[in-house]
């Protein structure tokens, strides 16, 4: 559960960021998510949805979701795993943007104190071009959505 704290970046990375003239949106979704909330010492469970607008370099389509898993596999909140997952990908590929959404259901809410089976926690973190242009933001969560 705590194997994130244990593992580099660059280790995570192994060499697969590759030079490209590609400026089209990558997006990888769906992926599953496994955490467990610093506050409470429950797990939530979800996906992460993760795009980029590449600026020179992509890296493996592998390496977003062991970038997520790197950093679920700490104890934290939902918020700020949101923002290292997208500060990341935006270090690593010096993209253009980024954006970053997490649904996730949160055993605190639903085993304890309000007992909320059914509620999703969802959030995003949305960077550079994906924060500036309300057409791309739009594609990423239309997207998404589907």
């Amino acid at each position: 559960m705590t194997q994130g704290y244990q593992q580099p970046l660059e280790e995570i990375l192994n060499g697969a960021v590759f030079d490209s003239d590609n400026d089209e949106m990558v997006i990888v979704k769906d992926i599953e998510l496994y955490s467990m909330c610093e506050h409470h010492l429950l797990p939530f469970v979800g996906k992460a949805h993760i795009a980029y607008l590449p600026c020179g370099k992509v890296i493996g389509l592998s390496k977003i979701a062991r970038i997520t898993d790197m950093y679920m596999r700490r104890p934290q909140i939902q918020e700020p795993l949101t923002k290292k997952i997208a500060d990341a990908v935006m270090e690593v590929t010096n993209a253009v943007g980024v954006g970053v959404v997490i649904e996730a259901q949160h055993f605190c809410m639903m085993m304890r104190g309000v007992q909320k089976q059914n509620s999703w926690t969802v959030l995003s973190m949305i960077l550079g071009s994906f924060r500036e242009s309300h057409r791309t933001r739009h594609e990423f969560l239309q997207l998404i959505s589907n």
